[in-house]
């Protein structure tokens, strides 16, 4: 078990040695060093952080995997002088390189959380120490459930107050959810590399990467991709507006930040390039709708002629690839069904949903917006279709029919490879 002696800065400080790799510690058999990684802002086109990387060696030159190492720390004793001195070597070797600005982002180990370690006094002393501003380090938590919940939020508040930034680790795993994120308030939110590698998957939407991004923004934090290896995942977080992204796709880690650093300018502007190819090369919604706003007035205003929804429908289709019409009462209520195209899937599992009669749609912000302003179409999309069960755009407009205010409402598939839009002809 380790003395207190050894917990304390001082009694660490004389384990550290430095050599032509850099600073390092021999404690119990091992040899502690680090490697940096670095952090990119998409938006700022550079490194703004790095995160510090723990390699061990034994004594035969063995690399023994962090956590392996954490592992031969049963007690709490021994599992705090592993922390503290793993974080001391991050500190030196990260202060000596004269790094004015940018983060430094260490990981705190789990364990010591759920104990209610005495970590703030500590980290003072290495921010003094080291001459390192503690607004410029980032501590990254990973997500596990806490045994006293109140001393964890008490040890997260303390780093608060001492303008520490909190991250939390490895989002998308384990025991990860929004109840930890709003509670904690976190600056930063790093999704799971293997959240990231799915999201990037083929065929995967790509509105769940935005909206999660989106969701986390919301909750006040910046989001950080992480585990980046290649072009599909970069784009994808790109295209949800991630803020920043880490991982191979940068760079190997290595124990010099220039080193480490070295790969990333060239990739940031390999990266742009290939964003805006990728942007150019997606079909898109025209920006104006010119042609989706021609299609909903003109089946609006038959179904205002005719007051008959199937003729309206037949109108609506035969002018574009539309999915769906219904229509809706002046407080968004349905009280006839919407009629599909004989094309549009009809999903077995949603047969609980239907009919759609009675169903009220006033939530959606097409209707609020068509019933803002009456005569002038709406769009909203890509949204889910409780009909199809899958994105789709809906148009909708506010009309008159026979003194009656009723919204005219027309569902189109989303764009892609193989559905267009608006026929062309």
């Amino acid at each position: 078990m380790a003395s207190q002696r050894e917990l304390t800065l001082g009694g660490i400080l004389s384990h550290l040695r430095r050599d032509d790799a850099g600073w390092h510690i021999v404690y119990q058999g091992l040899t502690l060093r680090s490697v940096f990684q670095p952090v990119v802002s998409i938006t700022h086109k550079r490194i703004v952080g790095y995160e510090a990387l723990l390699r061990a060696t034994d004594q035969s030159g063995r690399a023994i995997r962090p956590d392996a190492v954490f592992a031969r720390a049963p007690g709490k004793g021994a599992a705090l002088a592993f922390e503290r001195l793993a974080r001391c070597v991050h500190f030196a070797n990260f202060a000596e390189q004269n790094s004015e600005s940018g983060w430094l982002f260490v990981n705190a180990l789990p364990r010591l959380f759920r104990t209610g370690w005495s970590y703030t006094s500590f980290i003072d002393e290495l921010c003094d120490h080291f001459g390192l501003p503690p607004w410029r380090v980032v501590i990254e938590m990973i997500e596990e459930p806490a045994a006293d919940e109140g001393l964890f939020m008490r040890t997260v508040e303390a780093l608060r107050e001492r303008q520490l930034l909190i991250a939390i680790d490895d989002f998308g795993t384990g025991f990860s959810n929004f109840d930890r994120i709003w509670h904690v308030r976190p600056d930063i939110v790093k999704l799971d590399r293997s959240l990231v590698a799915r999201m990037a998957t083929p065929g995967a939407d790509p509105q769940f990467a935005t909206q999660l991004v989106t969701m986390l923004h919301r909750a006040g934090t910046l989001v950080l991709g992480e585990g980046v290896e290649n072009d599909a995942e970069m784009l994808t977080l790109m295209e949800a507006d991630a803020d920043f992204i880490q991982g191979y796709w940068l760079g190997e880690p290595g124990a010099s930040l220039d080193a480490a650093g070295r790969a990333a300018a060239p990739a940031i502007d390999a990266m742009w390039e290939r964003f805006r190819a990728h942007a150019g090369a997606v079909p898109r919604v025209p920006a104006d709708f010119a042609e989706f706003e021609a299609v909903v007035l003109a089946g609006a205003r038959v179904y205002a002629d005719t007051r008959d929804l199937a003729v309206a429908a037949r109108e609506t289709f035969a002018r574009s690839p539309a999915r769906r019409v219904f229509v809706l009462d002046a407080d968004g209520e349905q009280h006839q069904p919407s009629i599909a195209h004989e094309t549009a899937p009809k999903p077995a599992r949603l047969w609980p949903l239907f009919p759609d009669t009675y169903s009220n749609w006033s939530r959606r912000a097409y209707f609020r917006r068509a019933l803002a302003a009456p005569g002038r179409v709406a769009v909203m999309g890509p949204h889910y279709s409780l009909t199809e069960g899958k994105d789709c755009y809906t148009g909708a407009v506010a009309i008159e029919v026979g003194g009656v205010t009723q919204v005219f409402c027309v569902d189109f598939a989303p764009n892609g490879s193989s559905v267009r839009l608006f026929d062309e002809s």
